[in-house]
């Protein structure tokens, strides 16, 4: 099994600074678990790395992917398992570092349990159906026979949930409350200490987010985006496209809006979401919570979040020394 560390936390935490300081005091190489970073070209809103960082370690995972592909979160699985065993070969120790909730629950997950990526195809064939015989209690009736554990929790008027059940059975022939089963059991394959950066104060966490978007702009975010917009690398439709920054970059570039309001529709874009990475991360059972700021909202020295990581990691490791011997 592979022992590794994972950085995550919202938007604008200060993962980044963290993450390098750990990989310099522990031999660590940095695996992206971002899912907007892993697309060439896509540098400046997604503040990937720079140069300078990523001279100060090795780092994998980042410019993996055209953005006009739509990557799955089970593909990144294989990719970050791969890379972690290759770190590991070398003697050091994988740290995963992003803010996508998703990436880091799949690699704590045992594999097998990936839900498949809705089909509005599918969705569709139903609906239709539905509207022409408008057997809703049918529709139910068939999740009841081949998952009645979801069938119970699932009120049949909610047709949206019954038909995602469904689809999830007829695309893997695995019920969806055994896919939920098999997600609650730890991957065999890895084993990750997630360290999760919080803020007691979210209003200093906005602030930074603010500041953040101001320095994107100034380096030349609407020109990024310009570029890939306008040679078709960021299509329509794609993930890429609805990423935040570029999202609204292209809604100014068409002239919905002008630059002032691109600003700040990416500013209250980041802030919900980096409320909605909170919760995910608040959420997962076994991390370990470092609070980047203190009571009074003021931002801690760096050296202190530092030692703190320092000391889970080794809590961490000793714990996953005890499990290896006692397998």
């Amino acid at each position: 099994m592979i022992f590794s560390l994972a950085i995550t936390g919202p938007t604008a935490s200060g993962k980044t600074a963290l993450s390098l300081s750990l990989a310099e005091r522990l031999s660590g190489e940095i695996i992206c678990s971002d899912s907007m970073q892993i697309y060439k070209g896509m540098d400046i809103g997604t503040a990937k790395a720079t140069a300078e960082e990523r001279a100060r370690a090795p780092h994998h995972l980042l410019d993996i992917a055209h953005p006009s592909e739509n990557f799955s979160a089970f593909r990144y699985r294989e990719y970050a398992i791969e890379c972690a065993q290759k770190v590991t070969s070398r003697g050091n120790l994988p740290i995963f570092v992003g803010g996508t909730g998703l990436y880091i629950n799949t690699l704590m997950r045992a594999p097998g349990c990936d839900v498949p990526e809705a089909s509005v195809e599918y969705r569709r064939r139903i609906l239709d159906k539905i509207q022409n015989d408008g057997d809703v209690e049918e529709l139910w009736q068939r999740l009841y026979q081949v998952d009645p554990d979801s069938a119970e929790k699932i009120h049949k008027n909610n047709v949206k949930r019954v038909i995602r059940a469904l689809e999830i059975y007829d695309a893997t022939g695995v019920t969806k409350t055994e896919l939920d089963r098999r997600s609650r059991e730890p991957s065999p394959e890895i084993f990750v200490g997630m360290i999760t950066l919080d803020f007691h104060n979210r209003d200093t966490l906005y602030a930074r987010i603010d500041k953040r978007v101001d320095i994107m702009m100034g380096e030349g975010l609407v020109d990024e985006v310009s570029a890939l917009y306008s040679r078709g690398a960021i299509p329509d439709g794609s993930t890429a496209s609805q990423a935040i920054g570029y999202k609204e970059i292209i809604s100014h570039l068409r002239g919905e809006c002008t630059l002032s309001e691109a600003v700040d529709k990416i500013k209250l874009a980041t802030r919900r979401y980096a409320k909605r990475q909170l919760t995910w991360f608040r959420n997962t059972a076994g991390a370990c919570t470092l609070y980047m700021d203190d009571n009074e909202g003021n931002m801690r020295p760096q050296d202190e979040v530092v030692l703190e990581a320092l000391a889970f990691a080794g809590d961490f490791k000793s714990r996953y020394l005890g499990e290896t011997n006692e397998n």
